[in-house]
């Protein structure tokens, strides 16, 4: 087992990896950004790195109830403006997955759909 520490939004910087990853593990970050172009660019820079058959593990967060009262909490981080988290659909996440280069295979959500985990294979 190996960990390296990159940028998650720098393609090149995550396509050179090396050991090239054969397991890539995005759980609780893509929800924190609402810009697509980014998490494209970091599935794109994965998927560069890793070979056919890696696996890509991923969480999503479709719907939350307690949005509101997150946002107006967790404000430190950004300068006291309010924190609202990027829900997108499921399909929307997958498309994105699909895009990058990978196939899902599987999913999990938890019984009040808050909360996926999708793992998908390198094309």
């Amino acid at each position: 087992v190996s960990f390296n520490q990159a940028d998650a939004f720098d393609a090149e910087m995550l396509a050179g990896l090396d050991p090239a990853p054969d397991l890539a593990i995005v759980s609780g970050l893509y929800e924190l950004f609402s810009d697509n172009a980014m998490i494209t660019r970091s599935l794109g820079g994965l998927a560069k790195a890793m070979q056919p058959g890696s696996l890509l593990l991923y969480t999503n967060q479709p719907w939350h109830p307690q949005l509101e009262m997150i946002a107006r909490s967790l404000t430190s981080h950004r300068g006291g403006q309010a924190w609202v988290m990027r829900r997108r659909t499921q399909g929307e996440m997958d498309q994105l997955v699909t895009a990058a280069g990978f196939e899902k295979l599987d999913q999990r959500i938890d019984q009040w759909g808050i909360f996926t985990v999708s793992v998908a294979r390198r094309v």
